[in-house]
């Protein structure tokens, strides 16, 4: 699967979006320029006055759904609701804190959480075809532990497109174990879980690899690493934030590539904007959280 199978398959959907504090203009544009392809349908939730303001000045006559809500806490409570009931499929941060926002989808009695990790996962075309690269942007020192569910989070996004089984590839400077570099040590654990079965027979877990490894299989030949999938991995987990973030970042910069982002490990996909993504990369993000999550 790729954009253009997004573009697709949304084409015939109107799945509805919850908005957590739009009380700003690049959330309110991002969720216009959705509308205005037709295929979402957005709820605002947040204070209302503030909301109709910024969408007079940048978007008039746009005219989302709108629930009232005074506090930051009771806006995140209230969109977390939405997907609790059904009413929405995804959700997106507005101008709200993200520990505020989070705090809501984690709560053990009124959140959403359906992992005991959030994680985030930047997904991306190449060769065709959805990448998936994780995590760059919500676990700064993953344990051994955090990316056993890492990895479950991003095999339940890659499979939601089209990815079967999904062959994750843990990335580390070193290609084979070495006892000095952490990373190498947890892909081979992770490895070896793999090859007993504990992430199921729909997904495949090997490494150490290094990053050419993963993406050329040319690379991988001339290096005699020979393993499940060498050169055509779907899912790459980094080692750490640093290099998720740093990754993940020259993939868009330097590549040009198209792409979006999310937050896997909630009963819907999460979507955390930033101020410097382009047009192009908040409607992709809203796109893929619509897509996956239905």
């Amino acid at each position: 699967m790729n954009f253009a199978d997004i573009d697709h398959l949304l084409g015939n959907q109107k799945v509805s979006l919850a908005i957590c504090m739009p009380e700003e203009i690049d959330s309110i544009t991002a969720a216009y320029e959705a509308s205005k392809l037709g295929f979402v349908n957005c709820i605002f939730v947040g204070n209302i006055e503030i909301m109709q303001h910024f969408i007079d000045k940048c978007a008039p006559g746009f005219k989302p759904e709108m629930i009232n809500a005074l506090t930051p806490e009771e806006a995140a409570f209230k969109t977390v609701e939405l997907v609790r009931i059904g009413k929405a499929k995804a959700l997106m941060k507005g101008n709200i804190s993200t520990p505020i926002l989070l705090k809501a989808v984690l709560n053990s009695e009124t959140g959403i959480k359906d992992s005991s990790v959030l994680s985030h996962t930047l997904v991306y075309e190449h060769e065709g075809k959805l990448r998936f690269l994780t995590d760059g942007g919500m676990i700064p020192l993953p344990t051994l532990e955090n990316k056993i569910e890492i990895i479950k989070n991003a095999c339940k996004i890659a499979k939601k497109f089209g990815c079967n089984p999904v062959k994750v590839a843990v990335l580390s400077a070193a290609e084979l174990v070495n006892t000095k570099i952490q990373s190498s040590l947890d892909a081979a654990v992770l490895s070896k879980m793999s090859q007993q079965g504990l992430f199921g027979d729909d997904c495949i877990v090997d490494g150490p690899f290094g990053l050419d490894n993963v993406i050329s299989e040319e690379s991988a030949k001339i290096k005699h690493i020979k393993k499940n999938f060498e050169g055509n991995a779907d899912v790459m987990v980094c080692a750490d934030i640093d290099t998720g973030n740093i990754l993940g970042k020259s993939i868009l910069y330097y590549g040009n590539t198209r792409a979006g982002g999310m937050i896997i490990g909630a009963k819907c996909p999460v979507i955390l904007l930033s101020r410097a993504d382009t047009k192009e990369i908040r409607l992709d993000s809203i796109k893929l959280a619509l897509a996956a999550g239905f």
